[in-house]
């Protein structure tokens, strides 16, 4: 099988060294080994989550962390709001609503932002018990500004839950100092990694609040998970995928001492630089600049090009993966990922590859 150059909204590329780890036989998860591994792993997230709260680790994808939060949180009836601005914002309506929640679902557009005035106008009139929101919607693009709206939730007494599952390790986020309450990631995207964890943590508020909930939870619980991860030697209920654990261990060792400062710069290039390469085509982005994501660029396709001729020739010809839009946006916009591990050389292949399948 040929190793394709990943550069969509996740799976994301993974390092060698992690990969080796990946591969390696896996550790038993009741033993001395395992134990040392997954509180250094704990340890680590926390410093990447900007938090002196627990974070419960899933053997999920991101969609099980969402799944979980709404589980752990909440009870029937509950009313939240939806902030959504793409794909992934109104998967976590659904979600909210397939566990019986008051959910009311406020669209502000694919390709746009979540629109502060109007937020504070909602959450002042609504009566929510919490804000649900996507930190960076990668079917569209755009990140959305979750200190500001976590400042404006907070006024309001609204707990905050942001999905964070793109965001995580790539791009700002402070996750007590912003006052949010519930932040969700994965393994597959800014942490380098295989697919197959989520990472929760919630504030003190929250866990408190998850005292109430009366919502079905077993596999999900997340006050179990915790008790896990508190013991002298840290464990899961059941048992993790332990080979992505060790990597995941690996991966975050490897991004703490490159610095998170240095990351986020070096996203903020990477963002940038693709962002004039694509003007310089003569292509168009689908969101305004002060809002478009340093992870993900989504192009408009031009009438004359096909999203899936540009997308196969990019990677029959060049081994190369980008995705196309989803929902409405299918067909209309491709999505090029740089996120995670991502190499000067891969950015460079990857745009040239662009501009032959336009140009060629």
């Amino acid at each position: 099988m040929k190793e394709m150059l990943l550069m969509t909204p996740g799976p994301t590329m993974v390092p060698e060294e992690v990969k080796k780890v990946a591969g390696a036989q896996p550790l038993h998860h009741r033993t001395e080994e395992f134990y040392e591994l997954f509180s250094n792993l704990n340890k680590n997230l926390k410093e990447i989550f900007k938090t002196k709260n627990e974070v419960i680790t899933l053997t999920s994808s991101g969609t099980g962390g969402m799944e979980a939060v709404i589980a752990n949180l909440f009870s029937i009836g509950d009313k939240v709001l939806v902030a959504s601005i793409g794909y992934f914002g109104e998967r976590f309506y659904d979600i909210a609503k397939a566990y019986g929640l008051d959910a009311e679902l406020y669209d502000f557009g694919w390709g746009k932002a979540v629109d502060l005035n109007v937020l504070e106008d909602k959450l002042r009139n609504g009566n929510y018990k919490a804000l649900l929101v996507t930190h960076n919607e990668t079917s569209t693009g755009v990140t959305n500004n979750v200190k500001e709206i976590a400042k404006i939730a907070n006024m309001y007494g609204v707990v905050v839950i942001v999905d964070a599952v793109s965001s995580l390790g790539g791009i700002p986020l402070e996750m007590d100092e912003w006052g949010i309450d519930a932040v969700i990631t994965c393994s597959q995207k800014c942490l380098m990694s295989p697919p197959g964890l989520s990472f929760v943590a919630l504030s003190e508020r929250a866990w408190k609040i998850a005292e109430t909930s009366n919502l079905p939870k077993y596999y999900f619980n997340l006050k179990k998970a915790k008790e896990g991860v508190l013991k002298p030697n840290p464990d899961t209920p059941a048992t993790p995928a332990v080979s992505t654990i060790m990597a995941v261990a690996k991966a975050t060792n490897i991004i703490l001492e490159f610095g998170l400062d240095n990351v986020y710069k070096r996203q903020a290039t990477y963002g940038k630089r693709v962002r004039e390469y694509v003007k310089n085509l003569g292509l168009e982005l689908l969101p305004e600049e002060d809002i478009a994501s340093d992870l993900i660029t989504a192009i408009k396709v031009p009438e004359k090009y096909k999203a899936s001729e540009i997308i196969n020739h990019m990677k029959e010809k060049h081994g190369i993966l980008i995705t196309g839009g989803q929902g409405p946006l299918k067909g209309k916009i491709i999505r090029i990922g740089h996120m995670g591990y991502v190499t000067e050389e891969m950015l460079a292949k990857t745009l040239e590859a662009l501009k032959d399948a336009i140009e060629g």
